[in-house]
């Protein structure tokens, strides 16, 4: 058998706004991603298709990527579709204490291009917005045991701050709640 590696450092990797015009493409991103990343922890088969169908349906990303909270990020690799980021621009957790919170809701890149950089770049762009909005806190949740997951949000400076859980179907999910203080830059006064 012949393995060969890929060097993604060369490769060219851009990151755009999603439109509605991109649905099917987001859509078909996060039903391979979700099932390559969670699919094994499903007792039951059909509650996993049942919440790709209803979850990834391109009518319900279309749906999603028009409301005005939404910011929608796809990312190419070679101009191949490889991931996307949902952020919800004013979005509160209750377990933190801040009126101004911003949610990575959610951050995919297709597992044949993991360590291609595009997640790297994706999470860049939500930074950058993040600063831009200025909101006090970055949230976002992930699996408890998703090691891999948590150890990309810890490099990109975010906390581990709380638990809570989340039902797909009759299955219960832990997750960790992780938090980015975003620093607001106020002009020195200096003279």
């Amino acid at each position: 058998m012949i393995r060969t590696s890929i060097n993604f450092y060369a490769m060219n990797i851009k990151v755009i706004i999603a439109d509605s015009s991109h649905a099917n493409i987001v859509a078909s991103i996060g039903r391979q991603a979700f099932r390559s990343a969670f699919g094994h922890l499903f007792n039951d088969k059909e509650e996993l298709r049942e919440y790709l169908d209803y979850t990834y349906h391109p009518d319900k990303i279309a749906k999603s990527i028009e409301k005005e909270n939404n910011i929608f990020f796809l990312a190419f690799v070679e101009n191949v579709p490889v991931g996307f980021a949902k952020v919800k621009k004013y979005s509160l957790n209750e377990q933190i204490e801040s009126i101004a919170q911003m949610e990575l809701q959610k951050i995919y890149v297709l597992p044949y291009y993991h360590g291609s950089g595009a997640g790297a770049a994706l999470m860049q762009e939500v930074l950058d917005l993040a600063n831009k909005n200025q909101p006090d806190f970055l949230w976002l949740d992930t699996y408890i045991n998703n090691a891999k997951a948590i150890r990309f949000y810890e490099k990109h400076g975010f906390k581990r701050t709380g638990r809570h859980y989340f039902m797909i179907g009759t299955q219960t999910f832990e997750y960790h709640l992780m938090s980015l203080p975003i620093a607001v830059m106020q002009p020195c006064g200096c003279d």
